[in-house]
This record gives C-alpha cells, structure tokens and sequence, in this order.
C-alpha cells in the first residue's frame, strides 16, 4: 500500500496481526492528493512517473521478495506504479486485479471529461493503457473482478480482459448499522449522500426539487462535501427544504440515510457499484438512480426504486413526483428494499472470492484473441 507520509512507512511490521509493508513511492503528492487541491503543472509528472519509473518495480519487487506471497489481489495499482504488475508475473505469482473504477482504461480513472463520459479514449488515455496492457501480458495468471458488471464490460472494450479469468463480484464490505431507528414523519424526506462533484449530478437533482416545491411538502438532506460544495450551495442553501451537512464520519451518513424514506442518486458519469446503494436498500431505504453503470444493477425499476435517465431534470422531477404523490408506491418499494440482502453478506460474496481465486490459480494462460469462458461471469 502507499504511506501518506515518510514517517508512516512501514516495512513487514505486524499491525492487527498481519504483516504490512506501506511504501511512500516516488511521487510529487502521494496518491491521497489526486483530484485534489495541488499544482496542476505537478499531475503531468505524477502520471509519467507512476506509468514509467523505474523505482516503482523495485520498490515493489522488494517487498514481494520479503513477504513471499502465494497470491496477489490487487485493488489499486495507481500510487504505485502501473510498470510494477511485471514484478509479480516475473515470480509466478498468480494475482486478481480487482477494478474498482476505470483505472485500467483512462488515466483519470473515470472516462468523464467535460460534464460528459467519454465514447472513446484520448490520446493520452491511449498511452497509458498501452502501458497497463504490457503489464497485464507480464502475468500468466492474472484474473478481473468488478462490482460492476457494466464497469467490467466497458473496461473489456479497451483491455483484453476477456481474454482472462473475469467475474463480476461485489465488494464485501461490511458496513456499520444506523444508531437511531427512523422515525415516523408526515413528510417525505429524501437524502443524498456521496461527493459532492459536478459528474455526481446533484444540481440536477435539487433543481428538479425545487420545480415540485410550491406542491409539495417535502425535506432534501445532501450528505457529504467536494469541490463542488460552495456552487450548490449558493445556488440552492437558501431553500428551507434543503439541508447541507458537509463532510461527515461514516457512521453519521450511515444515520442520515437509514433516517430518510428515499436515497437519490443522480449520476452522470458510469458509476460502478455505488457502496451507498447497497447501504441503503440494507436499511429499507430505497432508491432513485440513474440508470448508468452498475446502479441498475442494484436498483429494479419500480420495484425497489425507481431509474431515470442521467442528466434529464424533468425526468427526475416526474421520479420525484410519482413517490410524493402515491404513498402506497413509496412503502411497497420500502418493502422490496431489503430482500436482495443475502447478495451483500460477506460471507456469499467472499465465497465467491475464493471460488474466482482458484479459478485464477489453475487458469493455463491466456490465448491472445480467444474468450476465456469464466463460469464466474454473471
């Protein structure tokens, strides 16, 4: 993993009985800076190092040499260096490269450029995924795993990824209950919850509120902080309907959820499998969601929710409405939210893990231009 700082670098020391070695890499900000507030002039070379330089593998290779693993999962390459993979196919070691976004194809992570997501690469785009490509034929056994299977698939038009072992397998995280339970209210109270970014389409959101506000009554709790803060505040604080609370501990946006009747999630950009959805439908909170990425993996149209169209403010005026209007339709969806529960314990999915793990241990090689057939697909 990558330290923050120097004075957290940790080399092979037991932390909550396991060993772990931290690196503070070769950067001009470690990787905890990126998207935030640092010398533009400085990304340029942030990138090329952590593509291109050399100290990356070898930092790498030191640590797999002093711990010997039987097997690498991978989460996160960015911070430490995409030229490092080669170190682990040099050693044999089978590996999962799980892909929390889309890392492996845009630079950015993203492919949302502009306030649009992007049909295609760009040159520099190009560049980098040539070098994460190179790095992915360095290791024989290397298999994919996404928490979404849209993210997987568009992530496929770019690498050979088919080519592999590959599942779509939600992240097994554990997270906290709500402390408070909900309380009764004569008002329908929606929440957001998340970063607050232009691609995360929350203007679109208060905006089509507020077109409902004079009609109806009803409260709007936006859960979180970003660059993009003060714009909607200035635009919409005013409202005795909304209510900003800023960055929060998890715990306390985990209660701001499980006290709301609805979550919204208005999303532009091809988000992967939103761990704030999943939160939500576990308290019996259900969802509106843009139908892009993996949210209409886990959000049933008109049965645990509702999807609407990213970006179209007067089709999320109309989801908004439809709830205020049919209190019947709100509590059945209430209902619903809970009963895929079981597809988020920890336990089934991490089974699912260490079914997709063997897979990828006895996987033979790939076949350049030939489809692994994954059972694991879904």
């Amino acid at each position: 993993m990558a330290a923050k700082a120097k004075d957290e670098v940790k080399y092979g020391e037991m932390v909550d009985g396991m060993k772990v070695w931290s690196l503070f890499m070769p950067r001009p900000y470690p990787i905890f800076k990126q998207g935030r507030d640092v010398n533009p002039l400085l990304k340029p070379l942030w990138h090329l190092q952590d593509h291109c330089d050399p100290r990356n593998p070898k930092l790498v290779g030191e640590v797999l040499d002093a711990f010997k693993p039987d097997f690498c999962n991978v989460h996160y390459m960015t911070g430490l260096g995409h030229n490092a993979l080669g170190e682990i196919g040099k050693r044999g070691i089978p590996m999962m490269y799980v892909m929390p976004d889309m890392a492996l194809s845009c630079f950015r992570s993203t492919m949302f450029v502009n306030g649009k997501t992007c049909e295609t690469q760009c040159n520099p785009c190009k560049m980098s995924a040539a070098v994460k490509r190179q790095g992915i034929r360095a290791v024989k056994r290397i298999g994919f795993s996404s928490p979404s299977l849209a993210n997987l698939e568009q992530n496929a038009r770019f690498q050979p990824l088919k080519e592999y072992p590959h599942a779509h397998i939600l992240n097994a995280n554990k997270y906290p209950k709500p402390t408070a339970p909900r309380a009764p209210s004569d008002k329908v109270r929606f929440v957001y919850a998340g970063r607050l970014h232009q691609s995360k389409g929350v203007d679109v959101l208060l905006a089509a509120a507020e077109q409902l506000r004079e009609r109806w009554d009803f409260t709007f709790t936006v859960v979180g902080g970003g660059g993009y803060e003060g714009e909607l505040r200035q635009r919409f604080d005013h409202h005795d309907w909304v209510t900003f609370t800023g960055h929060v501990p998890l715990q306390d946006a985990i209660n701001h959820i499980g006290a709301a009747d609805m979550l919204c999630i208005p999303s532009i950009w091809f988000e992967n499998s939103p761990g704030v959805v999943i939160q939500a439908l576990g308290m019996s909170v259900p969802v509106i969601g843009s139908e892009v990425g993996g949210i209409p993996e886990l959000v049933k149209h008109d049965e645990n929710g509702l999807l609407v169209p990213p970006g179209d403010q007067e089709a999320w005026r109309g989801a908004l409405e439809l709830i205020l209007s049919d209190p019947a339709r709100l509590k059945r969806y209430q209902d619903q939210a809970a009963s895929r529960a079981g597809e988020f314990e920890q336990d089934y999915l991490g089974q699912r893990y260490l079914k997709f793990i063997d897979e990828i241990r006895n996987f033979p090689g790939a076949t350049p231009g030939t489809t692994y057939r994954s059972p694991e697909l879904v």
